[in-house]
């Protein structure tokens, strides 16, 4: 079974398997099974006391399995607690205290998200995958519901620099009929979080198989999305309510357009001003 494919108790478990974990290191991990809603949302330092240990010994915890230390861990555990959740279920989760504002609140969820995008994000594979798309001839964008936001943004900017990009994000028959006109050696791009979207995994199995280089941009590298494609780009989705906040992704996806207005030089500078100057001839815009 794949790190992808399971949850809870048995993601914990799939991760020590093979690892090199104390009997202090056990306790961490027994404290986090037992309580995953409170070690998802606890410091290192709060779990270190509820568990009776140091701190250290809760950082080597979660090097030990692979992370930089306990944030990176814990981002991915409460990414499986919340993944567990119903819609219903996460605005009880979330229920803000009377003198909360929810406005306030969203914006720093937001706001910390990113900040945890700057720690977390693998920069290379995020560039390595800008040059990919670069490269290739073609490219298909494909998402679903609010995640076709990111989508959205993503192809019509690269359009608009003269990159052969489409999008699709009615799913079922649409994805399949847009997949059949591309070739081995072009692009799928698939933006897929949370409780990830069936068809939009099963579409990225399909095309990898046909020998379409495919990039996921999810929430996790333990999400079968994540597994599902040959690049993943991981940034955190978690926000204030019943949803997933899409705003650490758009600047993902902001990120990775200015890479490929680097990449394209004065190719992409030429095809901006041509539209620039299509904009003003067709008056498209308000002077």
């Amino acid at each position: 079974m794949s790190r992808g494919q399971v949850g809870g108790a048995e993601w914990l478990g799939s991760l020590l398997e093979g690892a090199k974990v104390t009997p202090k290191g056990m306790a961490v991990a027994r404290h986090i099974a037992a309580q995953p809603r409170a070690a998802s949302f606890s410091s290192a330092s709060e779990v270190a006391q509820q568990v009776g240990v140091n701190v250290a010994t809760v950082v080597r915890f979660a090097q030990s399995l692979g992370f930089s230390g306990w944030p990176e861990f814990q981002l991915h555990l409460r990414h499986r607690y919340l993944g567990q959740l119903s819609p219903s279920g996460l605005m009880r989760d979330r229920q803000p205290a009377e003198s909360d504002s929810p406005l306030e609140a969203a914006l720093r969820r937001d706001a910390q998200n990113l900040e945890d995008a700057l720690t977390s994000l693998d920069f290379a594979a995020a560039t390595n995958a800008a040059k990919l798309v670069a490269d290739v001839k073609r490219t298909l964008v494909i998402s679903s519901g609010s995640y076709a936001a990111v989508a959205h943004i993503f192809a019509h900017q690269a359009r608009f620099m003269g990159y052969d990009v489409s999008l699709e994000t009615r799913g079922g028959a649409h994805t399949v009929t847009a997949l059949a006109t591309f070739e081995p050696g072009d692009c799928l791009v698939v933006i897929n979080f949370w409780r990830v979207v069936k068809d939009l995994m099963l579409a990225t199995q399909y095309a990898r198989r046909q020998g379409l280089t495919t990039i996921a941009i999810t929430d996790s590298v333990f999400s079968p999305q994540a597994q599902a494609a040959e690049h993943a780009l991981v940034v955190p989705t978690e926000s204030v309510s019943f949803f997933q906040s899409m705003t650490a992704a758009v600047s993902l996806a902001h990120g990775l357009l200015a890479e490929l207005q680097r990449l394209g030089g004065e190719q992409v500078d030429r095809t901006i001003e041509r539209l620039e100057a299509a904009y003003g001839d067709l008056e498209l815009l308000v002077t």
